[in-house]
């Protein structure tokens, strides 16, 4: 299967890696509510294999995916497989894409807004793992939107600071109330056991390299795209 080369990659047990790429304005825009005869061509151009991807609701709905392009387009907020050679992805503009990872051969990407946060998405997406046998004990949290850029409501960050403490709450750089948004993610994962975090520490307010929805309104979307490669597998 060609793929471009990972941003991110870890061996698990039984020999095989877990390959991430996180992707930028470079790879195209990758929302799913375009063309998708585009959409498909911007997919293969980065792993070359029919990717799962769902219509994201800010929910807790994890679905399995078993074999390449299964449940595509349906509704949820997580997906995860065991199996080689099977593409899933998260669609993003300042939500937080994160892969919670099992050495023991399971790969799952959650998307995480403060919405799906409150309503335990990341303890929903943990679950399904602990399930069939394989915790996580490591996860990747990829670039989203930062509290200096990320201006929120009182009401809104009571709701969040009620379920992940006030730690969460920040400042925007003018001096508005704000959300850390990683910051929540992280008391997420911590609480779920999960200690060992990767940060790709990149906010969606750079205008050169992300979409953002909260800033500019931009309808577009990267994506973070992860796949469990075989030992035979190779990138270009």
């Amino acid at each position: 299967m060609r793929h471009d080369k990972p941003s991110w990659s870890y061996q698990m047990q039984d020999g095989r890696t877990i390959c991430l790429v996180f992707t930028s304005k470079r790879h195209g825009d990758l929302s799913i509510n375009q063309d998708s005869e585009t959409l498909t061509r911007r997919q293969r151009s980065i792993v070359d294999e029919q990717w799962s991807y769902l219509e994201q609701v800010h929910d807790t709905g994890v679905l399995h995916i078993e074999f390449p392009g299964q449940h595509r387009g349906e509704q949820g907020d997580a997906l995860w497989t065991n199996n080689s050679e099977v593409p899933i992805s998260i669609q993003v503009a300042d939500c937080v894409p994160v892969a919670l990872i099992s050495s023991l051969g399971s790969l799952c990407l959650v998307h995480a807004g403060w919405k799906g946060l409150v309503r335990g998405v990341i303890d929903e997406a943990v679950d399904a793992m602990i399930q069939i046998g394989k915790r996580p004990t490591t996860a990747v949290i990829g670039p989203c939107i930062h509290p200096g850029s990320y201006a929120f409501g009182e009401r809104e960050i009571d709701q969040v600071c009620n379920v992940f403490g006030e730690s969460v709450r920040s400042k925007t750089q003018e001096g508005c109330l704000a959300l850390n948004l990683p910051k929540t993610v992280e008391v997420a994962l911590r609480n779920n056991g999960i200690e060992e975090l990767v940060r790709f520490d990149e906010c969606t307010s750079n205008a050169e390299k992300f979409w953002s929805y909260r800033l500019r309104k931009e309808q577009e979307r990267q994506a973070v795209v992860g796949w469990i490669k075989s030992k035979e597998d190779y990138f270009e």
